[in-house]
């Protein structure tokens, strides 16, 4: 038996990219980040964040992109995100090749409503 599935809450880091593709697919990236609060020896307050690459495909991305469009999803919008993790090998800016992490998500749902938008009802994102 195995098992590749992510359950994050977080807040976007950046507002969602979207880009409509040559062979009519979609996709959609946005980094996350989420956070661990702990205290210390000392009894100090303490945060760690950890940063997640995000990639939304084809149905999932194009409802996302309506939500972008309506102010819903923006850098800082806070968000549920499930998935799998998938690994790529790239190349860094020096040339060599590294292993990157990244979330495809299989759902998206946004926790709050902007403070500048009217009172809409809660438009979820489908699943994909």
């Amino acid at each position: 038996m195995s098992l590749n599935k992510v359950l994050l809450i977080g807040n976007l880091g950046q507002d969602p990219i979207i880009r409509y593709l040559e062979n009519s697919r979609v996709v959609c990236n946005f980094t996350m980040a989420t956070n661990e609060y702990y205290t210390d020896k000392n009894g100090d307050r303490k945060v760690e964040t950890e940063w997640h690459m995000i990639e939304a495909w084809d149905q999932l991305a194009k409802n996302l992109d309506q939500l972008k469009l309506k102010g819903f999803l923006r850098k800082g919008s806070q968000v549920y995100v499930e998935g799998r993790i998938r690994t790529e090998n790239v190349k860094d800016k020096n040339g060599n090749e590294v292993q990157r992490k990244k979330i495809k998500a299989i759902n998206i749902q946004f926790l709050h409503q902007p403070k500048d938008s009217e009172p809409q009802q809660h438009p979820n994102s489908e699943h994909q």
